[in-house]
């Protein structure tokens, strides 16, 4: 039954991929030896959608899986994009499991293929880890990032640093969530910020392009209203982070983004964060409500799960590509 109602996600989940991206033509999930595990095609004649599904098992080859555990491991994430006559090969992984393979015309923006294929190949593996309760939606966010640059993937050369101040009461999960982005893991037991904690990771955004993130862990403790701001400065961007269980909890987000503009006196980007996205049993805070709010005040957002991982790199590489598109 959890096999079915895994296979069955897998399924609605490449199927939103094919409504979003117009240009994909095929697609399928591999585990990391090539076995392809799901599949799907836009073709409605089956001979033709067999010949796309076989064009990518024939691409992503031994010698193709070979070279990529050579170079990237057989845990760490990677992006390619091999382009052969008019079309384009896409390969995507983000976890040790599996390689989202998507065969898309040459039409199709690459940073539109990145985006997307990372989103989705994210949510393939929580699913594959047998998280049961992961969505289906592709959040608005990646829809807006998809969009930028023209379409295309960063060119500029070099290595850039970025200061991420997090924001939002006690405990709704800000150190959590900049653990799983860093190290990719949960840990129960709750130790409070006290004052500030600072963390480091670099982003690679392009072969050309990396992102140091410098990221600023705001304890959200009333104690330490008056010596907050001088943490915001010199900040480039902004999670202001809520805790979907807790009642009311979104009308913090007014105080937080006020404390951060009267410390920097410019705009810079921000995003609503609702956290404990798994906690499906106690939510009290839907996605209509951090909406409303987020259109109100200008900002994008999105749902996450510090504890299943869902969404959070989706959040931070949405302020990569914002900061890196301002330089």
């Amino acid at each position: 039954m959890e096999r079915l109602q895994s296979t069955n996600l897998l399924k609605e989940i490449l199927k939103n991929y094919f409504n979003e991206v117009e240009g994909i033509l095929g697609v399928a999930i591999c585990d990391r030896n090539g076995f392809i595990i799901a599949s799907e095609s836009k073709q409605e004649n089956k001979e033709e959608s067999d010949a796309i599904i076989g064009a990518l098992s024939a691409t992503l080859d031994q010698a193709y899986i070979d070279r990529i555990k050579a170079e990237f491991g057989t845990t760490d994430s990677f992006f390619n994009i091999t382009e052969t006559g008019d079309k384009k090969f896409i390969f995507s992984s983000m976890g040790p499991n599996s390689i989202l393979s998507t065969v898309a015309d040459q039409s199709t923006a690459d940073i539109e293929l990145k985006v997307y294929s990372e989103h989705i190949a994210s949510k393939i593996e929580l699913i594959l880890l047998g998280n049961q309760f992961v969505s289906p939606k592709i959040p608005e966010i990646i829809k807006a990032l998809s969009k930028t640059r023209g379409g295309q993937l960063p060119n500029l050369a070099g290595e850039y640093s970025n200061k991420l101040i997090l924001t939002g009461d006690y405990q709704v999960g800000k150190t959590s969530l900049i653990r799983r982005f860093i190290k990719n893991r949960f840990e129960k037991d709750y130790i409070s910020t006290i004052g500030v904690q600072l963390s480091k990771k670099t982003v690679i955004l392009s072969e050309k392009t990396k992102l140091n993130f410098i990221i600023w862990d705001i304890g959200g403790q009333s104690q330490f209203d008056l010596n907050r701001a001088r943490f915001y400065n010199g900040a480039n961007a902004a999670f202001i982070v809520v805790d979907r269980t807790r009642p009311n909890n979104l009308k913090s987000i007014e105080k937080w983004y006020n404390e951060i503009q009267k410390t920097l006196k410019r705009t810079i980007p921000v995003v609503i964060v609702g956290n404990k996205s798994d906690l499906v049993d106690e939510i009290v805070i839907s996605e209509e409500e951090i909406k409303e709010v987020a259109n109100e005040f200008g900002f994008h957002y999105i749902l996450t799960s510090a504890l299943t991982g869902e969404n959070v790199n989706d959040a931070f590489l949405y302020i990569a590509y914002r900061v890196v598109e301002n330089l």
